[in-house]
């Protein structure tokens, strides 16, 4: 009798084994199932996000264009700082002139307003936009060749 227990119980711990045996081996494969779907989606992800760069850089495209076709182009404090380079070629000089952009220590994100750039560098809003909408006035528009508009890199407020 302790001998047909005996096998009995080695019998049931084969099943026991066999059943463990094809688990391990179907969660190995919904292991790499979800790998490759993980994978994928990762580059769907990636392909959206480069989708919504994209769109948001012909969305911004699109509207220069149509500032400058309505001749109503002019910088202003809701402008981003991707639209004023875009709008004038040598904005970004303007912008480097008063120290918002050109350098590591003074980089610039390009879908920061020109209001919040100013209200967060300190810089007076009224005399960056005077500066930018001077390169408008001179009749480029951005267009032709434009004139260099000459910015002081180094402003003193000296008070005596």
């Amino acid at each position: 009798m302790t001998t047909f227990v005996s096998l009995a119980a080695l019998l049931i711990a084969l099943v026991a084994l066999g059943y463990a045996w094809k688990l391990h081996r179907e969660l190995d494969s919904a292991r790499e199932r979800l790998d490759r779907y993980n994978r994928s989606l990762f580059k769907v992800e990636e392909s959206i996000r480069t989708l919504r760069a994209e769109m948001e850089d012909a969305t911004t495209r699109l509207h220069v264009e149509m500032l400058r076709r309505s001749g109503d182009a002019q910088f202003s404090p809701q402008m981003t700082v991707r639209e004023a380079t875009l709008l004038h070629p040598q904005a970004q000089q303007i912008l480097a002139g008063f120290h918002l952009g050109g350098c590591s220590s003074c980089a610039v994100e390009p879908d920061e307003t020109l209001a919040e750039l100013c209200a967060s560098r300190g810089v007076n809003e009224s005399v960056l936009l005077a500066n930018l909408n001077q390169l408008l006035r001179d009749g480029t528009n951005g267009d032709s060749q434009p004139q260099l508009v000459k910015v002081p890199n180094v402003h003193l407020d000296l008070e005596l």
